[in-house]
């Protein structure tokens, strides 16, 4: 067996180019045993018709549908119904001679049991020693032979029959959890415990996330899994250079999946949230959004409301990814309701290849997004919720921004930002914190919040403003009656006040640095008529550092958190009015609309892309109608531009009324639909 395990520079692979740096539609067709006699030219018919010009089949894996003669992948039986006796040949000859693009679906996370007999060393063990069985089919490690080594066995033989375009590898993974919600916890095979112990040289292997070990073990498994699909990557690209792999951080195409899921709370921007942040991280890789037209995994015939789906592609789209849609066996046979608004999104983005080819992100402010791998998972839940918190006030406030993983901090020139928010970043690896020290030091300016920057002595780093952590507070009792004073005043009735709300860091401040924020201690709040006694205190919950052409505030507490478990607006605005003052002057759009309007900016070599998304169908835990916004008004910052274009699915091609303010462009359109485009053309931001 070959296996590598990786170091941090996993991902650092060669630049590669190819039919999928360019924008691109694709369609996916999840095939059923039973779907063996598909009929591939109805099926194209129906991939062209949704706008689209790649299509996703299934091909190998746990089943192959083409005649396999490896002894470790099991043939379709329904194949021999099939005149052919070959679904994948005749898929490819027919969309090729449409001239539409064919990718291989791949699932190497199953196997027969006939395949599991014969070679136990590849299966998944849990900690009792027990396989892990699903629908007859049995789980194996990526850790061990089968993935290793045998997927490079079954790549070659599609690769010397069929001209496929491309690879797409399914539930490439560690699987602690099985399609029925099952737990089985950390694989503990032989591969899994020879490998754990050589790379971080503990020698036992936890059971689970409640284990101490538990993230040293994440941390091994996206290490595998990176380093794996970086050697197919380059196996492919030895074999057939003109096919692209999507997959992981390591392949040529980024890949997120935009789904829904019975009792998961929705976070209604995942889709935005994920693309952005590959945009960001790995800028030279496309990226591919699959969205799934139906509701959840165990109802896979019920469809998903169409303004939700539509959702995951418009902001898709927006960001700089290509749109995919999903449905189960072959179209037609199963009614999706969401597929008409799916087409929609799909065929906008093929008709405006030259507005999204080469889109790259253009916001000025960073919103850094906490390392899944830097915190235990429940600590990590905490600062995920700040930043989605954060997330929520930037939007409805207005200001465009982009996501930074916190992991890709010191790989990537943040000098093209001029503010970062850093949420609750507990735990800041040497390099990151080097990386904000330095990003300051250039001029940059910094919104820290919670844990940012505090380290588990209490100690800070040199660069926030505190000088150390004296206590913290998170007892929700303990925090009733308090409050922070925004503004300094005499009287602390009448003066503007927020409620404090979770977890609360006390901290000292450094020599020089502006305190605001005073912290109003708990007074009696009830009965009536014992409800006062509220005194100022002596410590403040912000501090504001000047830093030569840099500057840092920090907060010692979670507005994020507080905004989304409050829902008050005069909470956002403490902390988004501080990211509205350290940005002042480098905004390069402003916008006055609804706060439901989100603004996304980018550019292409068609100028200034701005998009607008209407959010005003969101409701509880989906989308559903948007409410049409009468008017937008747009002041885009010291833009020379040649013309102006608005784009919409529902008013294409129109011009917007623009005027010019001093050095300003104004632009207004109105109704806003789901989503509209500004575009303008050779535009040149000099403010």
């Amino acid at each position: 067996m070959t296996m590598t395990i990786p170091t941090d520079d996993a991902t650092a692979t060669d630049e590669r180019t190819g039919w999928w740096n360019h924008p691109f539609q694709m369609f996916q067709t999840n095939l059923r045993e039973i779907d063996a006699d598909l009929d591939v030219d109805a099926a194209l018919t129906a991939v062209e018709e949704h706008g689209a010009g790649v299509w996703l089949l299934n091909v190998g894996g746990i089943l192959s549908h083409y005649p396999t003669a490896l002894p470790f992948q099991t043939r379709n039986p329904a194949l021999a119904g099939r005149a052919s006796g070959d679904l994948v040949g005749d898929a490819i000859t027919a969309a090729h001679a449409r001239g539409i693009r064919l990718l291989a679906r791949m699932d190497f996370s199953k196997i027969s049991p006939r395949i599991a007999d014969e070679h136990p060393e590849w299966c998944f063990v849990s900690a009792s020693g027990e396989r892990q069985v699903y629908e007859g089919l049995v789980s194996v490690c990526p850790s061990a032979g089968y993935y290793q080594d045998r997927t490079l066995d079954i790549l070659d033989e599609i690769l010397d029959r069929y001209p496929v375009d491309g690879f797409f590898f399914n539930w490439f993974g560690f699987n602690e959890v099985d399609y029925g919600g099952t737990v089985h916890g950390v694989c503990h095979c032989a591969a899994c415990r020879s490998g754990f112990t050589a790379l971080t040289g503990i020698t036992e292997l936890p059971t689970g996330a409640a284990d101490e070990s538990y993230l040293e073990w994440k941390r091994f498994a996206s290490r595998t899994i990176d380093a794996l699909t970086d050697r197919i990557r380059r196996h492919i690209h030895a074999r057939n250079p003109e096919a692209g792999l999507i997959l992981g951080r390591s392949a040529d195409i980024l890949f997120h999946e935009a789904n829904n899921a019975l009792g998961r709370t929705l976070w209604p921007h995942a889709t935005s949230d994920s693309v952005s942040g590959f945009r960001i991280s790995q800028p030279e890789k496309a990226v591919l959004v699959n969205a799934v037209t139906f509701f959840d995994m165990p109802y896979r015939m019920a469809g998903e409301q169409p303004e939700m789906f539509a959702e995951y592609l418009t902001q898709a789209i927006a960001r700089g990814a290509n749109p995919s849609t999903y449905i189960m066996g072959a179209p037609g046979r199963i009614d999706y309701d969401c597929l008409p608004a799916a087409a929609t999104v799909t065929r906008f983005h093929r008709d405006h290849r030259a507005v999204y080819d080469g889109l790259a992100p253009a916001a000025t402010v960073g919103l850094v997004r906490p390392d899944p791998l830097s915190s235990p998972p429940a600590r990590h839940a905490e600062s995920v919720a700040e930043f989605r918190g954060l997330f929520l006030g930037l939007i409805e406030r207005h200001i465009p921004f982009d996501v930074v993983p916190a992991e890709s901090l010191s790989r990537i020139p943040l000098t093209r930002f001029r503010v970062l928010l850093a949420p609750d970043l507990a735990a800041l690896s040497d390099d990151q914190d080097a990386a904000f020290a330095a990003f300051i030091a250039d001029g940059g300016r910094v919104l820290a919040t919670g844990a940012t920057g505090i380290r588990p002595d209490g100690t800070t780093a040199n660069w926030v403003p505190a000088s150390r952590q004296t206590a913290t507070e998170s007892d929700a009792h303990s925090l009733k009656s308090s409050y922070l004073q925004l503004q300094p005043a005499e009287s602390i009735e009448g003066s503007t006040v927020i409620a404090r709300y979770g977890r609360q860091h006390i901290l000292d401040w450094k020599a020089g640095v502006e305190r605001r924020q005073r912290i109003i201690p708990s007074a009696p709040y009830g009965p009536p008529e014992k409800a006062y006694g509220h005194i100022a205190g002596d410590h403040f919950a912000c501090g504001v550092l000047e830093s030569g052409a840099g500057r840092v505030v920090q907060l010692g507490w979670l507005p994020g958190i507080a905004y989304t478990g409050l829902t008050l607006t005069s909470v956002r605005d403490a902390a988004i009015d501080l990211v509205a003052e350290l940005a002042a002057g480098s905004l390069p759009v402003t916008v006055d609309a609804p706060e439901q309007v989100e603004v996304i900016l980018g550019r292409s070599a068609a100028g200034l892309v701005i998009h607008l998304l209407n959010h005003s169908g969101q409701r509880r835990n989906g989308f559903g109608p948007v409410v049409p916004i009468g008017a937008v008004r747009l002041r885009v910052a010291g833009v020379a531009g040649s013309a102006t274009r608005l784009l919409s699915p529902t008013n294409d091609q129109s011009e917007p009324q623009t005027t010019r303010d001093g050095e300003d462009l104004v632009v207004e359109f109105g109704p806003l639909d789901r989503f509209a485009v500004i575009v303008i053309e050779g535009a040149d931001h000099v403010s």
